[in-house]
């Protein structure tokens, strides 16, 4: 673990995906709740080094720091000006710099983007900085966000985006999949609300194709998949192998046969402690539609909190289907709200009988007649 730093700050930019789960897992990757601005970008201010932490994320595209920001158009060049003259940027003789600039929901009113990159360009050539919009030694970029109607401005920490090569793991990618398949966006937001310590071991008791544990594997994080369905496990594990050519260490990843409702003895038989849970119940739009499959799903629940390493403020996420157009994606699922099979305060107390405590839902859209809601829970 890193060690404890002093107001680690920075700027983070999320994707505009899905900006509520943005929100809740910069909070959980800072280990503090940033401070908003808008629906898209916040100020994490923490006293953990969290810079490593967030290449796992899968929502944030830009994180600046150090940073400069302010709601004064009239002046705006003067500031940066006194910026760059401050030194806030690592200058070394020799080194190159490119600039580079986002806008957010159409910009901000009387800025021109690309005018106020080629000014920032020029101060910091006057600098003795290098220009090189190839591949430069630093990157400073200037998001002029509409939304809060703020101008940010620093050097850009991930110039990789977390989501390079996702494209190559989506479901029709690789060699076992089913329509079904969880998004890696979404199993790798799961992991990340769910993981504390990647010495532990999380389960997927639903497991399904894998996609939860194949993000698992690429995070270094030990698992461990359940399913009933025989092939869903010879699958799972056909796909694992398949990420070899990541050169992971896919030991880390485990898959057995078996019924999730059976998932705390199926562990203990074999010696397993996990301390967190995710999965995704392949009950398509009906979850509830049944008391049968809403008790097996309610089963579940109550059974991963009786495994070996569930204790008080374990963590699990799990995925059900809500009626479509009922919530947005700025913001998390608040208040009581009717769900379609059910409420919100149902749902609670659904969870709570069977030792879990729901501290966030967000709806996910899937299309016009499907919609599901991630649930964020920990153990009581």
């Amino acid at each position: 673990m890193r060690c404890i730093a002093e107001h680690v700050q920075a700027i983070l930019v999320g994707s505009g995906w899905h900006p509520s789960l943005f929100r809740s897992e910069m909070e959980i990757l800072c280990r503090k709740r940033p401070f908003r601005f808008g629906t898209r970008v916040m100020l994490a201010d923490s006293n953990y080094d969290f810079f490593e932490d967030l290449k796992r994320s899968a929502t944030l595209d830009e994180c600046l720091s150090p940073f400069g920001l302010t709601t004064d158009i009239t002046s705006l060049e003067a500031v940066i000006e006194g910026w760059i003259n401050d030194k806030n940027l690592d200058f070394e003789k020799g080194k190159s710099i490119a600039v580079r600039w986002l806008r957010i929901e159409g910009g901000i009113n009387g800025i021109n983007g690309q005018k106020l990159a080629i000014f920032c360009g020029n101060l910091l050539k006057n600098n003795g900085w290098k220009i090189d919009l190839e591949s430069p030694d630093v990157e400073l970029m200037i998001i002029l966000d509409g939304i809060s109607e703020h101008i940010f401005w620093g050097e850009r920490r991930i110039s990789k985006h977390p989501r390079e090569g996702w494209v190559q793991r989506v479901a029709t990618e690789r060699p076992f999949f089913k329509p079904i398949s969880l998004d890696p966006r979404l199993a790798r937001v799961a992991l990340n609300l769910v993981i504390r310590d990647t010495g532990k071991i999380i389960c997927d008791p639903m497991c399904g194709t894998g996609g939860v544990l194949l993000e698992g594997a690429l995070l270094n994080q030990q698992m461990v998949g359940i399913d009933l369905d025989i092939e869903m496990v010879k699958g799972t594990k056909e796909n694992i192998n398949w990420l070899k050519k990541h050169n992971l260490d896919i030991k880390l990843q485990h898959v057995f046969h078996g019924n999730a409702i059976n998932v705390n003895q199926i562990l203990d038989d074999k010696k397993i402690k996990i301390n967190g849970a995710v999965f995704d119940p392949p009950y398509g739009k009906n979850a509830w539609k049944s008391e049968r499959r809403k008790g097996l799903f309610l089963d579940v629940l109550k059974n991963i909190r009786k495994a070996n390493g569930i204790d008080f403020g374990a963590r699990l996420v799990c995925f059900l289907p809500i009626k479509p157009g009922i919530h947005g994606v700025n913001e998390p699922i608040k208040g009581e709200i009717n769900l379609g099979d059910y409420s919100t305060n149902q749902l609670k107390l659904e969870f709570n009988k069977t030792g879990w405590e729901i501290i966030g839902m967000h709806a996910i859209p899937v299309h016009g007649s499907l919609a599901r809601m991630l649930i964020y829970a920990n153990a009581i």
